[in-house]
C-alpha cells in the first residue's frame, strides 16, 4: 500500500501554500502526525514516494508544491527516528528522494530564468486531468519506483555509487519521461535531468547534515561527521560548513550560460606551463594544483587572459576537493571582485560570501585547513592603498599561509602581478596554455554529446578547410579556437549559421586591427543571435523537432523579448552594462533581475535573501534586490564599449532650429556632463577603448569621427583650462557616482576623464586622419597651453602614478602634434611615438627608454638628459636637437637625421660616435651655442643630413649650403619650430579649436 502525503494532507484540510507559512517547529509538529497516522495504518518508510507524488503533477503544480514536500519530508526522517532508529536502507530511500526533489526544483528554477520554451508551454497547458498527467509511459516508470523495496545492498551501492546506482538510474528515467510529458523534447529532458544529478551530491550532503543523527550511518559515505578530533561526537557538525561544502557541488547543476547543459559537459582538462622552471613542458593543471597543496612556503598562482578557464577550474577543483578531499582540506572558492576591503584579511574574504559561512582562518584542532581559491587578483577592487593594493594583499595572504598552514590558490592575468615584483619570489606560478590537438580533440567529441555528430562534424570542417587548426597558420580565428570560452561561442554561432566564409576573411587580415575587429563581429553576431535583430537574427530558423536543444528559435526570442522590441532591450543591456562599468566592482544591485539575458548576465542574490530557500520562503514577497554581474568579462567588455558609442553618437546628434539650420542637439554644458558621467568612474581598459573605435568604425554610414572631434575637442580645451572644475561639472558627476557607491573623490573624477578623453580623442583623430593638438596650435598665443599634457599627467597621479605611460605603450601618442610643448622629467617609457611632432619641444631629462620614436619629428627639441635607451629613432628627425648628457645606449643611429644636433657628454657607443659625425652631430656645446646663433641670424639656413638622406630632404624642399664646420647644409632652417609636414599634409591652423 502507498501512503500519499499530499492525499493525507487533503484530507486534512491542509493546503500546500498553508505550509509554506508555517515555522519549522510547526512542520516537524505536521510530520509527528503524519507518522502517526502512517502507525495506525501499519505503513513503512517504504510506503512513502515523494518523487512519484511529484512526478505525476503537471509542471505548474509540481512547482508550487515540490520544496514543501521535500521539507516535510526531511521533518518526517526525524519524526520516524524518535520513535525508532532508522535502517540503513530506510533512510537511504527518503534521504535520496528529499535530495533529488531539491536538485529538481533547482533545475527547474534554472529553466525558468532562462524562459525555457518547453516551460512556457508546458506552464499554460494543463495535460492532467484533476492534477494529473495522463501519459502512460510516465504512470509505468512511476509504477515501478513507487513498488520498489530498497535492499539494504541496493542502498549501499546507492551511496558508493550515487549517480551510477540502480536508484538514481529508476529516478533518471522517470524524470525525463516527466519532462517529456510536460513539453520538453527527448534530447532536452535528458539534458536537463544530467545537469540535476550533477547537483544530487550536494542536496544529499545537506540533507544528511540537516538529520545528522538519524542518519548517523549515510555521513561517512559523504565525509561528514569526520572530524579531526578523535574525541569529537559523531553528529558534531558544523552545519553552515557543510551547506557552504554542498553548495560547491550543487553549482555544477548551472547552465553553461544559455545552454541545456552544464561546464562539465564539455570541459576539457586544461594544461598549464610552469613559470621560472626550465626544460619543463606544458603539465596537466589538475596535477600540478594538486601538488601544490603539500607547498606551504609559496602562494600558488594560476595565470592567462580572460577566457582560457581560470574561473571555471577553480570551481570544478573545489567540487573535487569538496566531495574526495574533505576534511583533510576544506575548499573555499571566493570571487576576489565581490571582496569589501576590511580592517583585517579575514574581514576582507569574509564579504565575499552571500551565505551564513563564515571563514574562521584562526588555527583549531577541530577546524580543518582552508584551500583557499582566490579567484580574479586582476579584480580585486580598488582601496585606499592604491597601486600598493595588490601587493599589500599578497604579503598578507604569504604571512596567513605561513602561520595558520592553509593554502592559497591564486588566479590573475600575468599584467596584475607586475605590482608586487618583489614577492615574485613567494609564487609558485603557471601559465593555462591554448588548446593543443589532443584538447581540440576532445573538445569535439563532448560538442558532438551534447549537440549531435553532425553539428560537430561540419564545425569542424568548417574550420579545418583554411587551414585553422594548422600551427603554422597565422589567422587570428587559429588563435581563438584555442581558448575555451572563443571555440565555445564560435560553435553557437556555426550551429545557427552565423558563422560563414566572412569572419574567415576577416580573421586573415594581416593589419593590427585584425583580432578587435574580428572580436567585435563575433560579439556582434551573438548579439544577432540572441536577439534576432538586426538582420533577422539567426539563420537556422526553421526547426525539426528534436532540435530544440541545439538551435536558437523564434519562440525562445520572443519569450526573452516579451513584447518589446529588440532595440529597446539591446539599450537596456547596454546601460546595465555600463552601470557595471560605473560601479568598478563588476557588480550593481537591482530591484529587478527580469528579462536579463543569461549569455550576458549572472544573477546572485544578496546576504541571506535568496528567494529559492525553502527557510526563507515565506519572506519571499519581501525580497527585492539581487546582485548582477556580468556573466563573463570579454562579453562585459564589449556591452560596455557598446554602450560607450551609443553615448558618443549621442553628442554628434543634430536637429533642424526653427530656420532650418542644424544645430546639435546638447550644448557644451551638456556634453560636458555627459562625458563626465561617462568616463569619471575610473580609466577606459585598453580592450574597450579599441572597441569602442572599432564599434564607431562600423557606424560610419550614420557617424564622424571628424565630427565627433569637433565636439570634443572645445570640451577638452576647455577642461585643460579648469572650466568643467570651476563651474561645478566635475561635482556634479561626483555626485552621480556617490549615488552608485563609487568610492571616489571629485580629483580622482576629474583626472579620470581628462585620461580617458585624451585616449579617446587620439584615437579619433587617427581614424579621422587629421592633427590632434592636445596642448592647442603653437601658433596661437592665446589658445596655446604648452603644459597642459604635463598637467594632465600630473593629475592623473591620484588614480596610478604609472597608469598614463601604461596606456601610452601601444597607440595613444603615435600621430600627435605636439610641438613646442613642455614636458620635462616626464615617464614615457615604451611609449609610442611613431609619427609624432615633437619640433621645438622641452623634453629635458624625460625618459623614453625604449620608446618608438620612428618617424617622428624632434627638431630642435630639447632632450639633455634624457633617456633614451633602446629607443626606436628610425627615420627620425632630431636636427637642431639638444642631448646634452642624454643616454643612447643600445640606440643604432645610421637611419636618424642628427644634423646640427648636440650630443656634448651624451652616453654612447665609440661606433655610435662616428655614425653621429657622419650623421652631422656636434659634440661641443661651444660648436652647437654657435650654429644656433647662426640660424638664428640666417632664417633661411637650415640643417642638411647626410647623402642617405637626400631623399627625404628632398621632400622637405631644402636646398645645401656649408656650415661653419665644413660640413654640408640647407637652407630654409627654423630656430623655433617646424611643423612637420611629412607627418600631416596640412599645417595646423587657429580653427582647429
Amino acid at each position: 500500500m502507498n501512503f500519499s502525503i499530499r492525499r493525507t494532507l487533503t484530507e486534512n484540510s491542509i493546503e500546500i501554500q498553508q505550509i509554506k507559512g508555517f515555522s519549522s517547529g510547526q512542520i516537524f509538529g505536521l510530520a509527528f502526525r503524519i507518522t502517526q497516522d502512517m502507525e495506525v495504518k501499519s505503513l513503512v518508510c517504504f510506503d512513502i514516494c515523494i518523487l512519484a507524488e511529484i512526478l505525476e503533477l503537471p509542471l505548474d503544480i509540481a512547482c508550487l508544491e515540490i520544496t514543501v514536500i521535500a521539507q516535510l519530508t526531511e521533518s518526517l526522517v526525524s519524526a520516524f527516528a524518535q520513535k525508532k532508529p532508522l535502517k540503513r536502507n530506510e533512510g537511504v530511500w527518503l534521504t535520496f528522494q528529499i535530495a533529488y526533489l531539491q536538485a529538481l526544483h533547482q533545475v527547474l528554477q534554472q529553466e525558468k530564468n532562462l524562459q525555457r520554451p518547453w516551460f512556457h508551454r508546458a506552464m499554460i497547458w494543463d495535460g492532467g486531468a484533476k492534477g494529473q498527467l495522463q501519459d502512460a509511459q510516465l504512470q509505468g516508470l512511476l509504477k515501478t519506483l513507487q513498488n520498489g523495496k530498497l535492499t539494504d545492498t541496493q542502498a549501499e551501492q546507492a551511496l558508493s555509487l550515487v549517480a551510477d546506482s540502480l536508484l538514481v538510474q529508476q529516478m533518471n528515467h522517470a524524470a525525463v519521461a516527466w519532462f517529456v510529458a510536460n513539453s520538453a523534447e527527448e534530447t532536452e529532458a535528458k539534458l536537463i535531468t544530467q545537469r540535476l544529478v550533477k547537483a544530487l551530491p550536494g542536496y544529499l550532503i545537506a540533507a544528511i547534515a540537516n538529520n545528522a543523527l538519524p542518519l548517523a550511518q549515510l555521513q561517512k559515505f559523504f565525509r561528514l561527521g569526520t572530524s579531526l578530533s578523535s574525541e569529537a561526537l559523531v553528529g558534531d557538525i558544523d552545519l553552515h560548513r557543510e551547506h557552504y561544502r554542498a553548495n560547491l557541488l550543487q553549482e555544477l547543476s548551472e547552465p553553461l550560460l544559455m545552454e541545456f547543459f552544464a561546464l562539465t559537459d564539455i570541459y576539457v582538462p586544461l594544461k598549464g606551463l610552469p613559470i621560472e622552471t626550465s626544460g619543463v613542458n606544458s603539465v596537466d593543471l589538475m596535477t600540478w594544483a594538486q601538488q601544490q597543496l603539500a607547498d606551504l612556503e609559496t602562494i600558488a598562482v594560476i595565470e592567462s587572459e580572460s577566457g582560457y578557464g581560470k574561473t571555471s577550474f577553480c570551481r570544478i577543483w573545489a567540487a573535487q576537493v569538496a566531495k574526495e578531499v574533505y576534511p583533510t582540506w576544506m575548499p573555499v572558492r571566493i570571487d576576489l571582485r565581490q571582496v569589501i576591503h576590511g580592517n583585517s584579511l579575514e574581514e576582507t574574504l569574509n564579504s565575499a560570501f552571500s551565505g551564513n559561512f563564515y571563514l574562521n582562518l584562526s588555527v583549531s584542532v577541530n577546524q580543518p585547513r582552508y584551500l583557499l581559491l582566490l579567484d580574479g587578483l586582476d579584480e580585486l577592487p580598488p582601496s585606499h592603498q592604491g597601486t600598493r593594493a595588490k601587493a599589500i594583499f599578497l604579503q598578507q595572504l604569504l604571512t596567513l599561509q605561513q602561520e595558520c598552514r592553509h593554502k592559497i590558490v591564486l588566479t590573475s592575468c600575468s599584467s596584475a602581478l607586475l605590482q608586487a615584483q618583489e614577492l615574485q619570489g613567494q609564487l609558485k606560478r603557471i601559465t593555462i596554455q591554448p588548446f593543443a590537438q589532443d584538447e581540440l580533440k576532445q573538445w569535439f567529441g563532448q560538442w558532438a554529446k551534447v549537440q549531435s555528430l553532425p553539428i560537430a562534424q561540419n564545425f569542424f570542417t568548417f574550420l579545418k578547410q583554411p587551414g585553422v587548426f594548422s600551427v603554422k597558420s597565422n589567422s587570428e580565428l587559429s588563435n581563438l579556437v584555442r581558448q575555451p570560452l572563443m571555440l565555445y561561442l564560435l560553435a553557437v554561432l556555426h550551429r545557427d549559421g552565423l558563422l560563414d566564409d566572412e569572419i574567415l576573411q576577416l580573421a586573415a587580415n594581416n593589419q593590427d586591427t585584425t583580432r578587435t575587429a574580428l572580436l567585435w563581429e563575433i560579439y556582434h553576431r551573438l548579439s544577432q543571435w540572441l536577439l534576432g535583430y538586426p538582420d533577422g537574427g539567426s539563420k537556422s530558423m526553421f526547426q525539426l523537432y528534436g532540435s530544440g536543444h541545439i538551435h536558437r528559435t523564434p519562440e525562445a526570442i520572443a519569450n526573452l523579448l516579451q513584447g518589446c522590441h529588440p532595440q529597446e532591450l539591446l539599450e537596456k543591456i547596454q546601460a546595465l552594462a555600463l552601470q557595471i562599468l560605473h560601479s568598478q566592482r563588476y557588480q550593481v544591485n537591482l530591484t529587478s533581475c527580469d528579462n536579463l539575458p543569461a549569455l550576458y548576465f549572472r544573477k546572485r542574490w544578496t546576504k541571506s535573501q535568496n528567494p529559492h530557500s525553502q527557510a526563507l520562503a515565506r519572506e519571499k514577497a519581501k525580497i527585492q534586490n539581487c546582485l548582477v554581474e556580468f556573466a563573463h568579462e570579454s562579453l562585459g567588455e564589449y556591452l560596455c564599449a557598446s554602450g560607450i558609442c551609443t553615448e558618443l553618437k549621442r553628442l554628434t546628434q543634430r536637429r533642424a532650429d526653427g530656420y532650418g539650420e542644424l544645430t546639435f542637439v546638447l550644448d557644451s554644458g551638456g556634453v560636458a556632463l555627459r562625458v563626465y558621467n561617462l568616463f569619471g568612474y575610473g580609466i577606459l581598459s585598453q580592450q574597450i577603448e579599441e572597441f569602442v573605435i572599432e564599434g564607431l568604425r562600423r557606424e560610419q554610414g550614420e557617424f564622424s569621427f571628424q565630427l565627433l572631434c569637433d565636439r570634443l575637442l572645445p570640451f577638452w580645451y576647455a577642461y585643460c583650462r579648469g572650466r568643467w572644475l570651476d563651474e561645478g561639472i566635475a561635482h556634479q558627476a561626483w555626485t552621480y557616482f556617490q549615488a552608485g557607491d563609487l568610492q571616489l573623490n571629485v580629483e580622482q573624477v576629474n583626472a579620470a576623464v581628462g585620461l580617458n578623453v585624451f585616449l579617446l580623442l587620439c584615437a579619433c583623430h587617427r581614424e579621422a586622419k587629421s592633427p590632434f593638438f592636445p596642448c592647442g596650435n603653437p601658433t596661437s598665443p592665446t589658445g596655446f597651453q604648452p603644459e597642459a599634457l604635463m598637467m594632465l599627467i600630473g593629475k592623473i597621479t591620484v588614480l596610478s602614478p604609472d597608469k598614463f605611460a601604461e596606456r601610452t605603450f601601444l597607440k595613444s601618442l603615435a600621430f600627435l602634434n605636439l610641438s613646442s610643448i613642455y614636458l620635462p622629467q616626464v615617464m614615457l617609457k615604451s611609449a609610442n611615438l611613431e609619427h609624432t611632432n615633437l619640433s621645438n619641444a622641452e623634453l629635458r631629462e624625460v625618459n623614453l627608454a625604449g620608446a618608438n620614436l620612428q618617424s617622428a619629428n624632434l627638431q630642435n627639441v630639447n632632450l639633455s638628459g634624457a633617456n633614451l635607451t633602446g629607443a626606436n629613432l628610425v627615420d627620425t628627425n632630431l636636427s637642431g636637437a639638444n642631448l646634452t648628457d642624454a643616454n643612447l645606449t643600445g640606440v643604432k643611429l645610421d637611419l636618424v637625421n642628427l644634423t646640427n644636433a648636440c650630443l656634448f657628454q651624451a652616453i654612447l657607443s665609440e661606433d655610435s660616435r662616428e655614425t653621429a659625425l657622419v650623421q652631422g652631430a656636434v659634440f661641443s656645446l661651444e660648436q652647437f651655442s654657435a650654429l644656433k646663433i647662426l640660424l638664428h641670424q640666417s632664417p633661411l639656413l637650415t640643417a642638411n643630413s647626410t647623402e642617405n638622406k637626400a631623399t627625404w630632404l628632398g621632400q622637405l624642399g631644402m636646398g645645401i649650403i656649408e656650415s661653419v664646420e665644413g660640413e654640408p647644409m640647407s637652407t630654409n632652417l627654423s630656430d623655433d619650430y617646424t611643423d612637420d609636414e611629412t607627418v600631416f599634409n596640412h599645417n595646423p591652423t587657429d580653427e582647429m579649436y
